[in-house]
Order: C-alpha cells, then structure tokens, then sequence
C-alpha cells in the first residue's frame, strides 16, 4: 500500500474522530474510530514493510491481515455513515477496495466485501466511460473469484455477496464488453442460479435501449434464452 492509502485513510480520520467525539459519548461502545484508525495506521504500516521486504507474507499472516484491516475499514465506514459523512464514508470505502486488491494481488484470500461492494457501485454510477466502467468490472470479479470459497456458502454473507454478483454484470454491460460481461454472467449463474431468469428479463429491457451494441444485446437474449429454456 502506497502513501496514498495512508493520505486517505488520514483525510477520512480528520472528518470521522472530531465527529465522533462531538457525537458521543458513546457508553460501552468499544469499537471507535480512534481506535480503528490507529488499528489502520498498524495495518498500513505493516502493508509497506510487506511491499519491500524481500520474502513475501506466509499466506496466514497475509489473509489475517487482509482480515483485520477490512473489518476495521468496514466498521470506520459505517461510524462515517451513521454520522452523516459521505466523503468520508466513500474515501474509507474506496480504500477498502484498494485494499482487497492488493490482498488479491499476494495470494490472499478476502473474507469481507460489504465495502467493496459499496465502493464498486459508487464508482460505477458516478461513470459512463466504458474503460472506467470495464475496468471496474475487472476488479468485481476479481474479487468475487478470489472471495468464493470462503463466502459463496456463509449465511452471513448472502446479501452483499448477492449484490456484488448483480453490480459486477450490471457494471459490464454498462461497458459493453462481452468478454468480461460473460465472465460475470458465468459467475452469476454458478454461485445464485436463482436470481439469473429475472436478472436476464431485466437485461434484454435495458439493453434494448440505445447506448448498448449488438453483441451486448445478443449475449443478453442468449442468455435468458437458455434460462427460460429450462422450466
């Protein structure tokens, strides 16, 4: 992780602990932002030393890491939501989703994607640029890949796993690349079957409107062809 993440994760704290502390208190609350953020700073600072030592993190050490770092950030942002901080709220989000990806590119595995998800569908809805949208779907099923064996069975996990599945095809018919919209319609059909007839009824009435190729459109026909083939 970069300076970057330290500068942002800095910018959501100046916000998020002042309000915090106006807020409270909060009796018997033992999970603060102060207590996050320096739990974050740890974790950043471990994440640097990772990235120029000379021996990579064991994969246990890397994925408790990964852990610990996207609970903190997944609960920092929702002190950021619940006191009313968007910008901070997206800043510590966005992060979370940097952070996955640099777990993902270490071999680690992620255990957590609420602020993932949150991150994806923000992005994704502030562009309309096909490359930025494609990108995004790169990164969700990345994430969604690297995620499944640890979250494509636990309860706990159900709806924002859901979600992340829906966005990520969402996000790449957006882009109108049928390469990566395959690969996130083949992941929706694998891990939640039963959401893919009305996710395809749903896809032929957006694609049928203008902005949207033929093979996008074709691919999307195809699909739901195949799902409504089967009753």
């Amino acid at each position: 992780m970069n300076r970057a993440a330290r500068r942002a994760l800095e910018r959501a704290a100046q916000s998020v602990i002042p309000a915090f502390e106006q807020a409270g208190p909060f009796p018997g609350q033992e999970v603060t932002p102060p207590l996050l953020v320096d739990a974050l700073r740890q974790c950043l600072e471990i994440c640097q030393q990772a990235d120029t030592a000379e021996a990579a993190l064991p994969v246990e050490e890397l994925n408790e890491l990964g852990t610990q770092a996207l609970e903190c950030l997944s609960d920092l942002g929702f002190w950021a939501f619940q006191l009313q901080l968007d910008e901070a709220r997206a800043c510590i989000e966005d992060l979370a989703l940097d952070m996955a990806h640099w777990i993902i590119m270490r071999g680690g595995r992620i255990a957590v994607v609420e602020p993932l998800v949150n991150a994806l569908a923000r992005q994704a809805n502030a562009s309309r640029e096909p490359a930025v949208l494609s990108k995004l779907a790169e990164r969700a099923l990345a994430v969604i890949g690297n995620a499944a064996p640890v979250l494509a069975d636990d309860p706990a996990q159900r709806e924002p796993w859901r979600t992340l599945h829906v966005n990520c095809a969402i996000v790449a018919t957006r882009a109108g690349d049928p390469e990566r919209m395959a690969a996130a319609l083949d992941l929706l059909e694998e891990h939640l079957p039963a959401d893919c007839e009305a996710f395809y009824r749903e896809g032929l009435r957006e694609t049928a409107r203008d902005g949207y190729s033929d093979a996008v459109r074709e691919l999307m026909r195809s699909r739901f062809a195949k799902w409504t083939d089967r009753r």
